[in-house]
């Protein structure tokens, strides 16, 4: 499932700015230059500036969608913090288990409780599913936990980092509606909409 993911965090405001910039013509490497050319990120070192300027561009890649592109970068902030997770989700296969398996579940079954608990044992089954889970160490794997829950946090699934109860959330209905334009229903219920919307 790759583990890239500890080391890139949310970064919605990142990606907001990178996506402005795809929108209005430029290309990938166009971006990313402008990106370290400005500090537009306005981040201590050129390193980071690139390295995270790459992860803006492979989420914006991955989605395949203009529509959630736009919403990441023009839409209200909760539209594009739920149009975020979903190029999350199409970008890194870690996200998009988590979000399928463990809270489209809970949303489904209306069972609201997510607790560390619930979290280390979501781990102990990639772990035993998947070897490179099985390989990584306990600093990466906390980073991974964390950067899940700080999705959860920003889309209000979690009202907080320590809130051991998730939320029902209303998918905003753009991004709804830009989700079935790619005919990827099965995405839907990580965000509590059933796949039929």
């Amino acid at each position: 499932m790759g583990n890239t993911i500890a080391r890139e965090q949310w970064l919605l405001r990142e990606c907001r700015i990178v996506a402005a910039m795809r929108l209005n013509g430029m290309s990938d490497v166009e971006a990313a230059a402008a990106v370290k050319r400005e500090n537009l990120f306005q981040y201590p070192t050129e390193r980071t500036l690139t390295r995270i300027s790459k992860a803006c561009n492979k989420r914006i890649d991955a989605v395949h969608s203009r529509e959630i592109v736009e919403i990441v970068a023009e839409g209200l902030p909760d539209a594009a913090a739920q149009a975020n997770l979903y190029m999350m989700m199409c970008a890194y296969p870690l996200v998009r288990h988590f979000m399928l398996e463990e809270i489209a579940h809970r949303f489904a079954e209306l069972d609201y409780s997510f607790s560390a608990t619930d979290m280390n044992a979501y781990f102990v089954r990639l772990e035993e599913e998947f070897d490179n889970f099985a390989t990584s160490s306990e600093t990466t794997i906390a980073k991974l936990k964390q950067v899940l829950k700080k999705c959860l946090v920003e889309v209000g699934i979690l009202e907080s980092a320590r809130s051991e109860r998730i939320v029902p959330i209303y998918i905003d209905p753009e991004v709804r509606s830009a989700i079935e334009a790619k005919g990827d229903y099965a995405a839907l219920p990580a965000f509590n909409c059933r796949e039929a919307c």
